[in-house]
């Protein structure tokens, strides 16, 4: 696999990104989306189990924490969306 350079590396990040979002929006309107939505929650509740929240994060820790926030993003862009489609 080639190496890529930052811009794409984002670039197809943002795809992805956006791509899940449209996916989550149409599977959030659908009966039992309370399911997949407590399964991504789930996924929060690491960032917040610190023992020292002023201690430096280990490197698996940061990474797993660095999911958490970004499954927290895709949850607040798709709830954006959902209220922009009901609003």
């Amino acid at each position: 696999m080639s190496r890529l350079e930052p811009f794409e590396l984002e670039g197809r990040l943002n795809g992805l990104r956006d791509t899940l979002e449209i996916v989550l929006v149409h599977l959030m309107r659908q009966a039992g989306a309370e399911d997949l939505r407590q399964d991504l929650e789930a996924r929060l509740n690491l960032a917040d189990q610190q023992e020292d929240p002023g201690a430096v994060p280990q490197d698996a820790f940061a990474v797993e924490a660095a999911a958490a926030r970004e499954i927290k993003l895709v949850l607040e862009r798709v709830d954006a969306a959902l209220d922009a489609r009901t609003g």
